[in-house]
């Protein structure tokens, strides 16, 4: 019996040994993906956030920080400023003043702009008296918030011409960027590009309006993206509904057939670009459907507004945390764009969106020609 007894508590040692090493095993895993469990923000290096958030409220003192939740965020991501091709701080500098003018009468907005430490003097100096208005702060990048997602991998699993910086914009977007707001007080949130402009006056308040409406995600310009950049995600998605038991609110309107089973990338070979040979081989061996699939309808990511409760709602965050540890949407290019394109299908009712009707522009060269839009007496639509 002793005999018996003493195998018995070696079994039960050697089964609580193996236990706590797979934990121990599946901890290391998600601390790897900065991924950690339902609901909860990916880890944001703390001593970034304190110092991003310090220097922020030092820069805004003249308007205070208390009444934030009332304020827009606006968040502008500048990091190649010496691009021969045009004036970056000159475009930014024509972006905040038609905002100044067409935008801050109705809505009260709090401006970030992130930059290289080392590129900073060179912004300011472009920016000229924009940059030091009460309610701008320009804040340095830090570098720990510039890290590719573990399972990004090298540069020699990435599709597309896209350069690391640009693949890297769209992580720090869903990862870093709402951390932020957030730790700022803020509800609301407008990402912006440097070269986005508006252009008519708004003549409301966004933040009112979103909260008296219901809304949860605004954007500008809504269009299909290129197969290979959004490659592979809606087979995630499709995990993702079926591991979460979620039922979405819209996505299967984009799908064909419209239910769960046209939630795939359809293998058109000249859509994919320029992939090996071998790796098209492959796809093809695998038994892909051509045709049908979600039709890759996305929200352009140079004019997006969300609601930052949402954003953080348990289901939402597992969704975006779980895209951004795939590498997908470094790998494939999905950037912010395509996975907030997934949230907004897949999350909210049709009145839950709204499409903003202002006058709109982005993507110029010059900034001049935003100057000369404005001044018109009427405004095609941009892009």
């Amino acid at each position: 019996m002793s005999e018996y007894l003493a195998l018995t508590a070696r079994a039960f040692f050697t089964l609580t040994v193996v236990v706590a090493l797979c934990l121990a095993d599946i901890q290391h895993v998600s601390a790897s993906w900065d991924f950690v469990g339902a609901g909860e923000p990916a880890p944001v290096p703390e001593a970034w956030l304190r110092e991003a958030t310090q220097s922020a409220r030092r820069q805004l003192r003249s308007v205070g920080t208390e009444g934030n939740s009332r304020r827009l965020a606006i968040v502008y991501l500048v990091t190649d400023l010496q691009r021969v091709d045009r004036d970056r701080p000159a475009l930014l500098r024509a972006s905040i003043t038609l905002n100044k003018e067409n935008l801050f009468p109705t809505t009260p907005c709090s401006v970030y702009i992130f930059t290289w430490k080392q590129q900073m003097s060179l912004l300011l100096g472009g920016l000229g008296d924009v940059g030091r208005m009460s309610n701008v702060a320009v804040l340095p990048l830090a570098n720990e918030s510039w890290v590719a997602p573990a399972m990004a991998g090298t540069a020699e699993l990435w599709h597309e011409h896209h350069t690391a910086d640009y693949r890297q914009m769209g992580d720090w977007r869903l990862g870093f960027m709402p951390e932020f707001v957030r730790r700022m007080g803020h509800r609301y949130l407008l990402q912006f590009d440097d070269d986005s402009f508006i252009l008519k006056p708004v003549g409301l308040n966004l933040v009112q309006l979103f909260d008296s409406k219901g809304y949860r995600l605004g954007a500008k310009k809504i269009r299909p993206d290129p197969l290979i950049v959004t490659w592979g995600l809606p087979e995630l998605v499709r995990y993702y509904l079926t591991a979460h038991k979620v039922v979405p609110k819209q996505l299967f309107e984009f799908c064909e057939p419209n239910n769960i089973h046209g939630l795939y990338s359809a293998l058109d070979a000249e859509s994919l670009g320029t992939i090996p040979a071998a790796d098209l081989a492959a796809l093809q061996e695998l038994g892909l459907k051509e045709l049908g699939g979600w039709n890759r309808t996305i929200l352009h990511g140079n004019c997006i507004m969300y609601s930052l409760d949402w954003w953080f709602s348990p289901k939402v965050h597992r969704f975006v945390q779980l895209c951004r540890a795939t590498g997908g949407s470094f790998t494939y290019r999905w950037n912010e764009q395509g996975v907030i394109a997934m949230l907004w299908q897949i999350f909210l009712k049709p009145e839950q969106f709204h499409a903003f009707e202002f006058d709109y522009k982005h993507r110029l060269v010059k900034a001049q020609d935003a100057y000369d839009m404005a001044a018109a007496p009427s405004v095609a639509e941009g892009n």
